[in-house]
């Protein structure tokens, strides 16, 4: 920052930059949570839905979900280049106005433009996280920590809203009502943020911070860094494809549970999630800074619950210990607490934020294309149909969870061969 700048900094008053930060970080959280809701809620908890009004196959009501994964995770690779040389609000500018309008569009779209809608939201949600992290750190510099975890928090909440209570509402007023109604509101903190912003300069661009993509190669061509990613990357997929895809449509339609309560369910899964995130942060510490430990306790969860799963289904058995396996799952579904710091332990310091966003873009890579396969997998059978709704048959079921079980090993073989530091294998 320039010399010039910081004497106009220094001469505002306390308390206007005090309220700049508030609303400025209140407003991007807002948006935060509202692309946590976009991500998490469709299709997942309004499958039925979502297939009976667009007339769409099992592989048409998955790609909504894998169209806007697709697009998040090829933006995670630029969008840590453009925070660093551009800052965030830079970036949430254009992005978040993006997000509106894939929001928006969706549900008064049709036919192909509901996948363009979703691709407009999912592009503007990838430009939020890493962005709004970087404006809470510019702004917060003493108490940052503190206010990250309650931006990070509050992220969370709007993956639990979106099951639900989420449903709850659509109960009462229909899914593309809600979706305009979570459309405005997402609006509404969009121009807050935008209003907020223009009171004070953007922070210059910092030209000499390259934009390079060359580091992402130096990050994948460490061995260990391979196996973080596969074991990260797939454990996280095989998670969220349950929370954001077939996961409800499976209590469903197997085990025989009413929309609420698996919705209920994935809530609570999703709740369980984010207390997890930061219980095994406090347990890495308690035990040293541990971390290849934890990822082998995920691998064996992650095939001891899909193995179970798929043998439930070959003995036909609709038991409601599904939902507890599902949670036993969600407690181990994102690892980032734990692959985060052993990233930043195992790479030099230049190479450990590349390798942050490099995990990013597996995690959600990994749900884009097990949710396509699950539509695909889904369709292998056909569905009865019950009233309105399609229902698909144990058959169908079985094959998607055998093929996620055999990914489950993979997870397992990855978090094996993780090391804690460069050089000792644990």
């Amino acid at each position: 920052m320039s010399s010039g700048a910081s004497r106009s900094r220094a001469a505002e008053p306390l308390v206007f930059r005090r309220r700049f930060c508030f609303w400025l970080i209140l407003s991007g959280t807002g948006l935060y949570f509202f692309a946590n809701i976009q991500r998490v809620a469709i299709p997942g908890a309004i499958f039925d839905l979502l297939q009976e009004d667009l007339h769409l196959a099992a592989p048409g009501v998955t790609a909504l979900g894998s169209v806007f994964m697709y697009v998040y995770a090829l933006n995670q690779l630029l969008i840590g280049l453009f925070v660093s040389r551009c800052g965030g609000r830079r970036v949430i500018l254009p992005g978040a106005l993006l997000f509106c309008l894939g929001s928006l569009l969706l549900p008064l779209s049709s036919g192909i433009w509901l996948y363009v809608s979703r691709a407009l939201t999912g592009f503007g949600a990838s430009s939020l996280y890493l962005a709004l992290i970087d404006e809470t750190i510019r702004a917060c510099r003493k108490n940052y920590a503190i206010v990250v975890s309650l931006v990070i928090t509050a992220g969370y909440a709007g993956g639990i809203v979106a099951n639900a209570p989420f449903v709850a509402v659509v109960r009462a007023a229909g899914w593309q009502r809600t979706l305009l109604g979570v459309a405005g509101l997402t609006i509404l903190c969009y121009l807050l943020f935008a209003a907020v912003s223009s009171l004070r300069k953007l922070p210059p661009v910092r030209r000499d911070v390259p934009f390079r993509f060359f580091p992402f190669f130096q990050v994948l061509a460490v061995g260990n860094n391979r196996m973080v990613f596969l074991f990260s990357g797939l454990n996280f997929g095989l998670y969220y494809v349950i929370q954001t895809v077939i996961g409800k449509k499976f209590l469903e339609d197997f085990c025989r549970f009413s929309s609420p309560d698996a919705a209920w369910i994935l809530s609570l899964t999703g709740l369980i999630s984010a207390v997890a995130g930061t219980l095994l942060a406090l347990l890495s510490r308690l035990a040293g800074n541990r971390r290849a430990v934890f990822c082998r306790i995920a691998g064996a969860v992650s095939v001891s619950v899909f193995g179970l799963i798929t043998l439930l289904l070959l003995c036909d058995l609709h038991s409601g210990w599904i939902a507890l396996l599902f949670c036993l799952l969600a407690s181990t579904g994102s690892m980032s607490s734990i692959a985060i710091p052993l990233l930043h332990e195992t790479n030099p310091r230049e190479l450990a934020g590349p390798a942050v966003c490099f995990m990013n873009f597996s995690f959600y890579l990994a749900v884009a294309f097990f949710g396509n396969l699950s539509g695909w997998l889904l369709n292998t059978f056909p569905p009865e149909t019950v009233g309105n709704t399609l229902v698909y048959p144990r058959n169908s079921y079985l094959a998607v969870f055998a093929v996620l079980a055999l990914a489950s090993v993979a997870v397992l073989l990855g978090a094996l061969n993780v090391r804690e530091r460069a050089g000792r294998r644990i």
